[in-house]
């Protein structure tokens, strides 16, 4: 039991790292309308972690040993079925986390309305295509690897000593962050929008370049020169879901360009 805990929490760590790596490259190469193209923090914590995957990996890891009676264990069939529940659950998943921070939090850490069949900008047909490339990759060329080389990490005299540091910076990073989260979030209840995250991130990065204050990767949420406050309300219509949606919706309609889905 005790070496399952062991094992589970170092594939929520390896997930959530390489989860938030995968997304900055991602979002480098292919930001979303309203966003530069530029290197950016993903994810709402400041430092190099996306829980998100590290839980999803973490799911998968105990898919990966489902067996169905009468089917062969390592049959295609079986595997198919495997990749499919994987696929439905990481999708689900992405759909509860996405309700919990709009109705807690009033922000919106992705959006997907711009994307073909979405289901209330939370998830889509092309990101569950993604969640299922992720799963088959995991499931049929990463499990077997973790099988044979978990129980020889965690034997490690270092493995102990490396994983209380990581949840510890992990621990502080989530009571730094959701503190500034519940500031957005009183602002979003006072103002009555939904927040856009990443593009508010964007805009505030915007600001650190007016005003030459040095980029801050792993704080991209701090500003020296203007309180959140102010930079909330300079925003407020540029990162309003609402006023996105109307804008998306002119551009659809052929009254606007992508550039003007990003005014200010």
């Amino acid at each position: 039991m005790f070496e399952q805990i062991q094992i589970v929490s170092f594939i929520f760590a390896a997930g959530s790292s390489a989860g938030w790596l995968l997304e900055v490259i991602y979002r480098h190469f292919f930001p979303s309308i309203g966003q530069t193209s530029r290197w950016v923090n993903p994810g709402f914590l400041a430092g190099p972690c996306n829980p998100l995957y590290g839980t999803g990996l973490a799911i998968l890891y105990g898919l990966s040993f489902i067996t169905f009676p009468g089917m062969d264990p390592d049959g295609f069939w079986t595997k198919v079925l495997v990749l499919l529940i994987m696929t439905a659950v990481m999708t689900v998943v992405e759909l509860v986390t996405g309700w919990i921070f709009i109705i807690r939090m009033n922000v919106r850490l992705w959006d997907y309305s711009d994307n073909r069949f979405n289901y209330k900008g939370i998830i889509c047909p092309l990101y569950t295509f993604f969640w299922g490339l992720i799963c088959a990759i995991y499931y049929l060329f990463v499990h077997n690897f973790f099988l044979s080389f978990l129980p020889k990490i965690i034997s490690t005299q270092y493995f102990a000593l490396a994983m209380i540091i990581y949840y510890t910076i992990f621990a502080i990073d989530l009571l730094y962050s959701f503190k500034i989260l519940r500031l957005i979030r009183n602002l979003a209840r006072e103002y009555n929008i939904i927040v856009l995250f990443n593009i508010f991130r964007s805009k505030l990065g915007d600001l650190r370049g007016e005003f030459k204050e040095k980029s801050k990767f792993f704080r991209p949420m701090e500003l020296k020169s203007i309180s959140m406050r102010e930079a909330f309300v300079r925003y407020k219509d540029a990162i309003s879901f609402a006023r996105w949606k109307e804008r998306l919706a002119r551009m659809r309609r052929g009254g606007r360009s992508d550039g003007d889905a990003s005014e200010s």
